[in-house]
């Protein structure tokens, strides 16, 4: 019996929590209008799921409430509201289970029963609410920015042993980066033409722009530090937090072990750095002089 209480004093403090943080994203200005309707019933409905709890179990309350709803509202700016509903499809279908659960135990009426009916019409809704454009190319998006990391690391790992100028080295970064962001547009309006499934010329240019940010992002370091060391070291922070990025994205998208995805990726575009590090050192010590 104790540990049913302490379940229900979990499920109450869960469903308050939902209502709180559908009832912030339903006042989101960013989201389209229908999704966020479909956040203001899904948070009519956990306020009452929340009652009902709350009367079996007396008062629950849950900690770090405005953290965790400006942790989700945080990750709407960042990854889409794609990945918002994701997590909480996820969330709606665990609550199922725990629900079935207890009633298996026990805990049996009708009000629980319209409970779970409710949280497996959240998923459903929530499904039916994915529609983001960028979900639809993120095969695109994800072809620049993986072809980026491992292309322009590289050659800024190559520059280490090669250059004596952290311009330099920037410039070549940056001026490699552009060109490749066009070629692999290119690449990419080739392959979903001929795939049939996508816009080619929104692949292409989902490519390029992703390709052309991250090349950005990784070249700035050497333009704002001026020494190669320190803008090598935050060129590589930055690649790493650009793979955990998409890490994250992808294992909240196709249900991935997200450790795995950012060890195996991260492992791959470090291996590539060291290996060119060699080949640049040996380069340079072959020219005998450092490139400035």
């Amino acid at each position: 019996m104790i540990k049913i209480n302490e379940k229900i004093k979990e499920y109450c403090k869960e469903e308050y929590e939902a209502y709180t943080i559908y009832a912030s994203i339903a006042k989101n200005p960013l989201i389209p209008r229908r999704t966020r309707l479909v956040f203001e019933k899904a948070s009519i409905d956990e306020r009452r799921h929340y009652e009902y709890w709350r009367k079996i179990s007396g008062e629950c309350v849950t900690g770090f409430l405005k953290l965790k709803t400006w942790i989700y509202v945080v990750m709407l700016w960042l990854f889409g509201i794609t990945v918002v509903l994701k997590l909480m499809e996820l969330g709606e279908r665990k609550a199922q289970i725990d629900y079935k659960e207890v009633e298996s135990l026990g805990v049996q009426s009708q009000e629980l029963k319209d409970i779970i009916r409710d949280e497996e019409e959240h998923e459903e809704m929530f499904v039916e609410s994915i529609n983001e454009g960028r979900i639809k190319y993120l095969s695109s998006i994800a072809l620049g920015i993986t072809d980026a990391l491992v292309e322009l690391t590289g050659i800024y790992t190559g520059s280490l042993g090669a250059f004596a100028s952290a311009l330099s080295a920037g410039l070549i970064g940056l001026i490699a980066g552009v060109s490749a962001s066009v070629s692999m547009g290119v690449a990419s309006y080739t392959q979903a033409k001929h795939a049939g499934s996508l816009k080619p010329a929104l692949s292409a240019l989902y490519t390029m722009i992703a390709y052309f940010i991250v090349a950005s992002l990784l070249a700035l370091p050497y333009f704002i530090f001026m020494d190669i060391m320190v803008g090598f070291s935050v060129m590589i922070t930055i690649a790493i937090l650009v793979v955990a990025y998409m890490s994250f994205y992808v294992s909240v998208l196709h249900a991935k072990n997200y450790a795995r995805e950012f060890l195996e990726n991260s492992g791959l575009i470090l291996g590539i750095a060291f290996g060119l590090y060699i080949i640049g050192s040996i380069l340079r010590q072959v020219i005998g002089i450092p490139i400035d």
